[in-house]
């Protein structure tokens, strides 16, 4: 089978993770690069030995380029929509690193300009191809855990401040919520299956940094914490940090009317082992270990392969454009954590809880 052919917009730092991750994946030849500054576009072009000819500044003259079938939005989070939506309106399947975008406005271009292509268009969250997230949407897709009414998500960094393009707004729109925030955010998201936010109440702060001389010209959050109501009355409490007093922010966890999980292993809480949940784990070739008894348990699930998470969802992105089939990680529900972001922001400058604005598609 042919490979696809893959042009890559933005030849940054990002950019050898997805060249690395398609190379991977096998399936897909880079065939033309683009920045806006040429020498870094041909540094990458002689790496990835794309002919001089497949260099560009102009995305929109290469995407004139019938061969293209695919592109890789890897510009920093500000300037991915304008790219990403003339990609889709040239009819190219796209894969864009995450965050989709920096504010709710780009990315809902973004996704209705892909409902208009009728093209792929997958975000780069790739934390969501791991067992983890995978085997908990299971347990939720199965009815094993009930309706769940309360999450917890949570990721933390004690001192990570990463600099460079990702501290400013101009480039960045947002600091640590958007940066990796929204791999946590979106995977709760996911495993719960999209529930629609109805109410965000959330405080944001920058206190660390301020007292570090070196990131005076900082002007992005470090930390941010949220409250989520959803329209199915569940509710999601999320945390990120860069930098913050603290080893930990806590587990990520779903409770569930029937059980409970929680990352890390992943481990299920049930008052018993059900038949359902015992089918799962063989379906999967996994192990319920131990075998509980009757009663309040906890059962810790084991077996699941490591996996290479860029690996997996360049894997599952080639396979959604060669067979035609909608991206593994939908756009309509990583819009969400642009519809939560934008109540974080709202409700940190007004000092209370905002409704959230859902936009039609």
């Amino acid at each position: 089978m042919d490979p696809i052919k893959v042009a890559i917009i933005g030849t940054g730092g990002i950019s050898r993770a997805h060249y690395n991750a398609y190379q991977k994946a096998g399936g897909f030849e880079i065939v033309a690069v683009c920045d806006k500054f040429r020498a870094v576009a041909q540094r990458a072009a002689d790496q990835w030995d794309v002919p001089k000819s497949r260099v560009f500044t102009s995305y929109n003259k290469m995407l004139e380029l019938d061969e293209i079938e695919a592109v890789s939005i890897c510009t920093y989070s500000q300037a991915h929509r304008r790219p990403a939506v003339a990609a889709l309106e040239a009819g190219k399947h796209v894969f864009c690193e995450k965050p989709m975008a920096a504010t709710l406005a780009d990315a809902t271009a973004m996704v209705r300009a892909a409902k208009a292509a009728g093209t792929v268009f997958q975000i780069g969250i790739h934390s969501t191809f791991s067992p983890d997230v995978q085997f908990s949407r299971k347990l939720v897709d199965k009815g094993i855990l009930g309706d769940i009414y309360y999450s917890e998500t949570a990721a933390c960094r004690r001192r990570g401040i990463p600099g460079h393009t990702f501290i400013y707004k101009k480039t960045a729109g947002a600091g640590a919520i958007v940066d990796i925030g929204v791999y946590n955010m979106h995977n709760a998201l996911y495993v719960m299956g999209y529930p629609k936010p109805v109410r965000v109440s959330a405080t944001l702060a920058d206190h660390l940094a301020r007292q570090d001389p070196k990131w005076d010209a900082m002007d992005v959050e470090e930390f941010g914490s949220a409250w989520v109501r959803f329209e199915n009355g569940g509710v999601m409490v999320f945390k990120i940090s860069w930098a913050v007093h603290a080893d930990s922010l806590g587990p990520t966890y779903f409770l569930g009317k029937k059980a409970g999980v929680q990352f890390g292993g992943p481990t299920v809480f049930a008052d018993s082992v059900s038949d359902d949940l015992k089918a799962l784990a063989k379906s999967e070739g996994l192990t319920l270990d131990p075998n509980p008894p009757e009663g309040m348990t906890t059962i810790r699930v084991s077996g699941h392969e490591p996996v290479d998470v860029w690996e997996q969802q360049m894997i599952a992105f080639r396979e959604a454009v060669r067979s035609g089939s909608p991206s593994p990680i939908p756009a309509e529900g990583v819009l969400l954590t642009n519809v939560i972001m934008d109540g974080i922001f709202r409700s940190h400058e007004a000092g209370k809880e905002v409704a959230a604005r859902n936009p039609a598609l």
